[in-house]
């Protein structure tokens, strides 16, 4: 059976104070990277999946002031056109972690679609870990519920495309 792959993707790359360097995607040492793969582990991820994180942009981004600042949706776009994230097959599934990505992500896949390119992952959306960790523990607990649900749905992707083939066989 074939390993389905998720890919988490945010919007960019945060700034580290401590380090002066930007965090790598979701890392184990920022608040944001904990929660996240803490919930995963949470919805006990079966070993028929391959877990990667990445980040639309990946740098931080600074305004004029040198203060940090999220991306614009059109600044995702035009980076989500060349992202690798295209070459991931039908089976696999991105889960875009804010609003802004998954619009983004949205408006890339119907530019492609119109261009005749079918080729691609299973696009999901959740909200970003950073902000989850300021909600309340229900819906903190909701969110580990909806990521269980998206990597499960992910499991099936991978396996569908499998059992297809064997009844066609």
């Amino acid at each position: 059976m074939k390993r389905a792959t998720i890919l988490f993707l945010g919007p960019c790359r945060k700034f580290d104070p401590a380090t002066s360097k930007p965090f790598p995607a979701f890392s184990p040492q920022s608040r944001s990277g904990k929660f996240l793969r803490n919930a995963i582990d949470a919805t006990a991820a079966s070993s028929d999946v391959i877990i990667r994180f990445d980040n639309v942009i990946p740098r931080a981004l600074f305004d004029k002031e040198g203060r940090e600042r999220y991306p614009s949706c059109g600044e995702l776009v035009e980076e989500l056109e060349g992202h690798a994230l295209w070459k991931l097959s039908r089976s696999d599934v991105v889960i875009g972690l804010s609003a802004i990505v998954g619009e983004a992500l949205q408006r890339v896949q119907s530019t492609r679609l119109e261009a005749g390119d079918r080729a691609g992952p299973t696009l999901m959306r959740l909200e970003h870990p950073s902000f989850m960790m300021r909600r309340p523990v229900h819906e903190r607990t909701d969110y580990v519920r909806r990521l269980r649900e998206c990597i499960h749905s992910a499991v099936g992707v991978a396996i569908s495309p499998n059992a297809v083939a064997m009844a066609s066989a």
